[in-house]
């Protein structure tokens, strides 16, 4: 067995004797610096999200930003209600089509949509089945054929698809919605692939000022599927960031530590960085949204080396996936039915249920610049 190194000499960042908790928008630029900012408890994230909009944009751009957001929450509402399984998906994927849009106009990298196409296409491999063989098609958006998609994914991510464009089969996009996923487990007779990040913390050294991240996970949570750490590394994309230290025993478990490779320099403040830290992360993190604390549960998505090409960050993998399920029901019905009497249907329920709410609620969070929690239950 190779040794495991001892964890770099630093202790937790505190602020006010209190540890940082993780988040994607942990920390708001104020005019000289960075200021960290606590999550927002909310019933209704569709009022924090036009609240966003009114905040940044003004014109047509603030206009047709307002319009998107009362169409996507009418389509979301109607969805809620719908008895009609097989319309719930289409109206689903219209609600999330039109907060992207407002999203692109949020961000900036549109002023305003006139004509766009949806940027996305389903089909089936030669000779292949409906659902077991499909596959989606992602087209890059150019001025001459503006892509809703590629322009969502570029506004999120910074990225864009090849000139070419990229295919994505469905099969493996499927098992990376994390609601849903043991249901997908036992249709697919498959192990999990979801691994919980038990807690991430900063971490920094002020004798040398380097500030820096670790994931802890369960040993046991790798173990009871055989999984390697040095599998969890290469298949969660964190191997060339990531190494694993000295962990530690809570309540007589191994908690494992996960130590970011090359620690930031600060200047001034450690929480100056603790933001280029969290950019560098939160693309290879998976998050639920929950009604009691923590409010948010963390996860790392193992894909498989066979699979790597067809990974998606989480909010854009439930977005594709309900546009091939929204088009199925749109233009062949019939077959949507086959779909849910067949193996996977119960997962396709599942995802149909849950989902909806954990892409309002992470796009929310998105719109804001702060972590967006659904208001504890009492």
């Amino acid at each position: 067995m190779s040794r495991v190194s001892a964890a770099r000499a630093g202790e937790v960042l505190t602020v006010k004797g209190r540890p940082i908790p993780y988040s994607n928008h942990p920390v708001v630029r104020t005019n000289r610096r960075y200021g960290l900012q606590s999550r927002i408890f909310s019933t209704n994230p569709w009022g924090i999200i036009r609240q966003s909009i009114e905040d940044k944009l003004t014109g047509v751009s603030r206009d047709q930003a307002i319009a998107f957001v009362a169409q996507a929450e009418n389509f979301y509402q109607t969805s809620q209600t719908s008895t009609l399984l097989s319309a719930k998906p289409l109206l689903i994927y219209y609600f999330m089509l039109n907060l992207a849009k407002a999203f692109v106009l949020h961000k900036g990298p549109k002023a305003m949509y006139e004509k766009a196409q949806h940027g996305i296409e389903e089909n089936i491999h030669p000779g292949g089945q409906e659902f077991i063989n499909s596959f989606l098609k992602i087209y890059r958006s150019k001025p001459s054929g503006v892509n809703v998609f590629d322009d969502f994914q570029g506004a999120l991510f910074g990225k864009k698809a090849p000139s070419s464009g990229q295919v994505y089969d469905l099969k493996n996009l499927l098992p990376q919605l994390l609601q849903g996923h043991r249901v997908w487990c036992e249709a697919a007779d498959a192990d999990e692939r979801f691994v919980e990040i038990t807690r991430i913390q900063y971490m920094h050294d002020e004798a040398s000022k380097k500030i820096w991240l670790t994931l802890g996970i369960y040993a046991d949570d790798l173990s009871r599927f055989g999984i390697t750490r040095k599998r969890m590394l290469q298949e969660s994309g964190l191997s060339g960031t990531f190494k694993e230290v000295q962990g530690t025993v809570v309540d007589g478990r191994n908690l494992l530590t996960f130590e970011q490779i090359t620690p930031l320099r600060y200047t001034g403040r450690a929480s100056d960085k603790i933001h280029k830290l969290v950019e560098s992360l939160k693309n290879h993190i998976w998050s639920t949204v929950i009604k009691m604390h923590p409010y948010r549960k963390n996860y790392l998505y193992l894909c498989p080396v066979a699979e790597q090409q067809s990974r998606m960050e989480q909010i854009l993998s439930v977005y594709a996936c309900f546009y091939y399920l929204g088009s199925v029901t749109r233009y062949r019905p019939h077959l949507f039915e086959s779909i849910i009497e067949g193996k996977f249907g119960g997962h396709i329920q599942e995802i149909i249920r849950n989902l909806p709410q954990q892409f309002l609620y992470l796009l929310a969070s998105e719109f804001a610049g702060r972590e967006i929690a659904h208001a504890p239950l009492v």
